[in-house]
């Protein structure tokens, strides 16, 4: 017996049909054999189309191939952890150093949300024209 459900919600209509005809009947199947069950609720992280559209042949990648700061390219890892720490914020490490916040956790609003900062800024103080980007996913 598979013990997780997951369902992804949209809107009201779409929510209530799921819960109707997803989450009750596993909750009466599952809840028969007793036992402790954690129902969690959150909103989704960002989608594997956001990270194409930042990793892939997208954001990082046309930045890293097209900006030059002092005459020097950097690779799309450096300019990630640069716009972690100007746009996310920063961890201090026990030593005092700082790395960038992790992205991973971000909704698919606050990731797109920071893509849109990083190709604005890439854009407009580091001279990037994009190209072919997908849609935010």
């Amino acid at each position: 017996m598979d013990d997780t459900l997951t369902v992804e919600l949209h809107n009201r209509a779409q929510a209530w049909a799921a819960i109707k005809g997803q989450v009750f009947p596993f909750l009466a199947r599952v809840l028969q054999g007793g036992g402790r069950w954690v129902l969690s609720i959150s909103r989704r992280k960002r989608t594997k189309a956001q990270n194409r559209r930042y990793w892939g042949n997208g954001v990082l990648k046309q930045i890293a191939e097209q900006a030059t700061v002092n005459g020097r390219l950097y690779s799309a890892e450096t300019w990630h952890e640069q716009f972690k720490r100007q746009f996310i914020g920063v961890v201090e490490l026990p030593n005092g150093e700082v790395i960038g916040k992790s992205s991973t956790s971000l909704t698919t609003a606050e990731f797109c949300e920071f893509s849109d900062q990083v190709e604005a800024f890439a854009a407009a103080n580091l001279g990037v024209t994009f190209y072919d980007l997908e849609a935010h996913g």
